[in-house]
């Protein structure tokens, strides 16, 4: 009879290359993009310092692009009505410019410990994170984001966001 050992978790700090901020930002844009990939929706970040825009990324419709501005913390929970979010003045020139929707994504890391964001068990992976988002090129005035937690991100949020693009393109009645 074997006795299984206990599991060891391996330290990785050897290996870490990314600030504690910038793995949240990679994980933040990761974590949108498998929501997108799992409404079968492509997905085009914008390369690093080609950000003008102020979007982190694209939501590739066939008809056009949404684009989204990603930000990920573990400053809030997940539960609540809402979270806010300082913005950028020319984040907001630039969102006002735009004739198709820009949506502000805010990802919540449930824990800040790094190696704590994804649980690997033998049913499968789960993300200790939850995303929210917000329509920010027609309603944000302020210098503050508010993104109501209603408004979560999933995979069926995409077919409102396409019909917000296609309104793009349909003349007012």
């Amino acid at each position: 009879m074997t006795v299984p050992l206990p599991r060891v978790e391996p330290d990785l700090s050897s290996v870490v290359t990314l600030s504690q901020n910038g793995a949240k930002g990679r994980y933040g844009v990761s974590y949108v993009r498998s929501i997108v990939s799992q409404a079968g929706v492509g997905f085009t970040e914008t390369p690093p310092d080609e950000d003008v825009l102020a979007v982190d990324g694209t939501v590739d419709f066939a008809l056009a692009s949404a684009r989204i501005q990603i930000k990920c913390t573990a400053g809030f929970s997940i539960t609540g009505k809402s979270a806010t979010w300082q913005s950028e003045l020319h984040w907001r020139e630039r969102w006002s410019q735009s004739l198709l929707p820009v949506y502000f994504v805010l990802v919540i890391l449930d824990v800040d410990d790094r190696p704590q964001w994804i649980h690997h068990h033998e049913g499968g992976t789960d993300h200790r994170a939850a995303a929210f988002w917000v329509r920010v090129n027609q309603t944000e005035t302020g210098d503050k984001i508010r993104i109501p937690k209603a408004q979560r991100l999933t995979a069926d949020v995409l077919g409102l966001w396409h019909q917000e693009v296609e309104a793009c393109f349909t003349p007012a009645a």
